[in-house]
């Protein structure tokens, strides 16, 4: 049979996907629709509106069994961070049409919560845990049956009601509100507009039945008003559906680029999906916790197997594909440990501006090296705290990422130390390089604010605190409160001054790291007393008055301090 666009209805599809004839590959991505989401899915059902096309691969049990590609069932009751597609069986013993679903999960899975299931979600709320279930709470999909009679005139845009609403039944039972999922127990359109009628003769009857009405006739159609529209693959290996499905959307941008690469990557992979999966959650998990991406990591693996580092289709080409396989184990052992790395020397999500800047350092383990020693890190750390500081890795990523593979690959890995000064020659887009120099350390000084760089470059300058065992604050050395514009305005500081000192307060010269618990009992505390009281701060000028009102000279001269340190740190020679 070719190829072509089929209708099928959303209640056949639903039905399909209960009795396990409608399944789902493991190329597809996680379900990830919010409630509102669906929400608004029924709203343009109601209106009329059309639902995207799907792309089925329509084959047989023969071929499943003999292909054996892994094959989920589709969600029902979905519970937000937790739900997991269950694995489907590797043998299929029932005949009959199977339809894989290549394109279309998040659609027929909000409809199969929606009509057959409910929607699980963490109830927030100060002092409450998410990992406990009590904190969890089930949701089914309501219509709000007083939609068309609520005054809305003087209402804001924000504040109108919702058609469609996911409710416990405690909060459905303080409204008036009609659970979606009672449409189905009605044998007809008729049997339905009948009971409406009987049930909402006060309420505005016309509208309400007519949106209702609207919701069972094209949950029940086949045809142009229906809500399953496919195109129907019918290639006899999964190979070819899938060749066709990634040609398809690599076109017509259905997918995201890092869904198509994922497909492209772990198509006849058994454990693709699998290993994948659990490498990045295993990779976030760790410290303080980390963002990685599936982006992120397709374009590793890409570096690590000396491929092309352009996210394309055309760099995972088959060698690529195999090399990744074939080495999956030690590529994702050199990612992990440059993740352990990185917790090591105190880096989470909150402090990487950058994470493609630790891809080099991914490559450089991966290639044989380590970086276990306090040497090791600290050029570890320099090499973050430039790239990130420069902003080395924000454009030109694909020039930068194989400009510093390719200077590690003609190094000695495994018997060579890993060194900052390795990459001096690279000249990146803008003749940007890692070279620091005495107008980088001025910038840095005068313009970086508290934050991600702020921390990195504090991180140089505290280079023996153990920031991966205690907590460390950036903390304010004139504290952030003594320069509220009252306060100044009582030292008898001008206008245009306390401007300026609202900026310095927040630069490196004012900055330090401060172990937690420390920085919350010195909060306002004034320098001056926190020094007479026992305490001290790295880079403290000496012969200097640490009143509020001498926060210049202050300024001044520990920036003078901290930038001498930074000359050590970049081995630049200071002048006289």
């Amino acid at each position: 049979m070719a190829n072509k666009y089929i209708d099928m209805s959303a209640k056949e599809a639903l039905k399909l996907a209960k009795d396990k004839f409608l399944l789902l590959p493991d190329i597809q991505r996680e379900y990830v629709w919010k409630m509102e989401d669906i929400e608004k899915l029924f709203d343009s059902i109601v209106d009329g509106y059309p639902i995207a096309s799907c792309i089925f691969w329509k084959t047989n049990r023969k071929t499943i069994n003999e292909e054996q590609p892994n094959l989920y069932f589709f969600l029902r009751d979905f519970e937000k961070g937790r739900s997991k597609n269950e694995k489907a069986p590797e043998v299929f013993g029932e005949e009959g049409d199977y339809y894989i679903v290549l394109d279309g999960q998040q659609r027929i899975t909000s409809l199969n919560i929606a009509l057959y299931g409910s929607y699980t979600s963490f109830k927030g709320g100060k002092g409450n845990r998410a990992s406990d279930p009590k904190n969890q709470i089930a949701r089914e999909l309501y219509y709000n049956t007083d939609f068309y009679i609520e005054d809305t005139d003087d209402k804001l845009d924000d504040e109108h009601p919702k058609r469609f609403c996911f409710l416990t039944k405690d909060e459905a039972d303080e409204g008036h509100f009609y659970k979606v999922k009672n449409l189905l127990s009605f044998n007809n359109e008729l049997e339905l507009m009948r009971y409406l009628v009987n049930k909402y003769e006060n309420k505005v009857q016309d509208d309400l039945c007519k949106d209702l009405c609207k919701i069972y006739s094209r949950i029940h159609s086949s045809g142009a008003d229906g809500l399953i529209h496919y195109y129907c693959i019918s290639e006899e290996t999964y190979d070819k559906a899938l060749d066709i499905f990634i040609r398809v959307n690599a076109t017509g941008k259905k997918l995201s680029k890092s869904d198509l690469l994922f497909s492209t990557l772990i198509d006849g992979w058994k454990q693709g999906k699998k290993n994948i999966d659990n490498v990045i959650s295993s990779a976030n998990s760790r410290g303080d916790g980390f963002k990685f991406s599936k982006d992120y990591l397709m374009r590793l693996l890409l570096v690590l197997a000396d491929a092309p580092t352009n996210l394309k289709i055309e760099s995972f080409d088959r060698k690529t594909i195999q090399k990744i396989r074939e080495n999956w184990e030690n590529l994702s052992k050199a990612f992990l440990a440059m993740v352990d790395m990185l917790v090591s020397i105190g880096l989470s999500d909150g402090f990487l501006t950058s994470y493609n800047s630790t891809m080099p350092l991914a490559y450089y383990l991966y290639k044989g090296g380590t970086l276990n020693t306090v040497d090791d890190k600290t050029e570890a750390r320099k090499f973050l705290a430039i790239s990130m500081a420069k902003r080395l890795f924000s454009g030109s990523t694909n020039n930068i990422l194989s400009s510093t593979r390719n200077a590690l690959k003609s190094y000695n890995c495994k018997n060579n130390p890993f060194t900052v000064s390795f990459f001096d020659n690279i000249i990146l887009t803008g003749n940007r390089t890692f070279r620091v120099t005495e107008s980088d350390i001025d910038y840095w000084l005068d313009h970086y604010t508290i934050g991600e760089n702020t921390y990195a470059i504090l991180s140089l300058l505290y280079p023996s605190l153990k920031l991966s065992q205690v907590s460390f604050h950036q903390d304010h050395c004139h504290p952030y409160a003594s320069f509220e514009t009252k306060e100044l305005k009582k030292l008898g500081i001008a206008e245009d001054k306390i401007t300026e000192w609202q900026f310095k307060r927040n630069l490196l010269p004012n900055l330090q790291f401060l172990e937690g618990s420390e920085n919350e009992s010195k909060n306002k505390t004034p320098l001056k007393k926190w020094i007479t009281d026992g305490h001290t701060i790295e880079f403290m000028p000496q012969g200097v008055s640490l009143e509020q009102k001498d926060f210049d000279t202050f300024f001044i001269e520990r920036r003078k301090l901290i930038k001498t340190k930074l000359f050590t740190v970049f081995g630049l020679e200071e002048k006289t």
